[in-house]
Parts: C-alpha cells; structure tokens; sequence
C-alpha cells in the first residue's frame, strides 16, 4: 500500500512540473507571436467614398496609448499614421499590450490603397474589406 501511495505522489510531482515546463514554453512562444505576428489585418467598412477602418495593434509596453491618423499620400495611397505615447510618471511594464483602433478615411471607393507607420517606422499591413457591410457604386 505504501509503495502505491509513492509512486502516486511521484506521479503527481512529475506531472506538475511537466504541465509547468509546457505552460512556461507555450506562454513564451504566444508573447513572441503577439509581438511578431507578421501583417496586420486591417477591416475596412466601405461606403460611398468613406473608408471605416478598425483592428487591434500589439504595442510593446503595457501603458502605451495610441492614436492614428490618416494622411493622403497620392489620389489613391493613403497613410495610416499611427503614433504612441506613454505618462512618463509611471513606471511601464514591458508586456505586449493589444490596443483597438478605429478611423475613417475619406478617399474613392475603388483603387484605394493604404500604408501604415507607428512611430514613423513602417510596417505591413492587410485590409480586409467587409463586404456584409460595404456598399460599392
């Protein structure tokens, strides 16, 4: 009976730090996608010369906040500018931090393309139109 009650207890201990090892692994590998997820979907609502954009950015720092603002680049190249900032009185965390943001842009319905920057770096993007909202001429 004792010998049974060992080897459950060294079971139970092995299988704890086996689930540990795998969360630490697994919670490491989700924080460097968060960080380093590749293109940003972008949802872009369409009407009649109005572009209604909105997603979510990954910034570094748990306290960033985020602003954007479009800028017409060409008759059909548009900037999606985003910018950041942080209350230097408080002391931030470096935790990737998601942040929704939403715009509109003001440009043709067809033949529109978008670039984006944060903080003046570019970086890429992927608009996704939603076609159950969006009205075409």
């Amino acid at each position: 009976m004792a010998d049974t009650i060992r080897r459950l207890v060294w079971f139970g201990i092995v299988a704890t730090a086996a689930f540990f090892a795998i969360f630490v692994v697994l919670g490491n590998f989700a924080t460097a996608r968060a960080g380093n997820g590749g293109a940003v979907a972008i949802h872009d609502m369409i009407t009649s010369g109005t572009h209604r954009l909105n997603g979510i950015l990954v910034l570094p720092l748990a306290c960033d906040e985020l602003s954007v603002e479009v800028k017409e680049v060409s008759s059909n190249l548009y900037q999606l500018d985003f910018q950041t900032w942080q209350d230097p009185s408080i002391s931030c965390p470096r935790t990737p931090t998601p942040r929704p943001f939403q715009t509109v842009a003001f440009a043709p319905s067809l033949g529109t393309t978008f670039i984006a920057a944060l903080d003046g770096q570019g970086f890429p993007i992927t608009i996704v139109p939603d076609f159950s909202t969006s009205t075409r001429p």
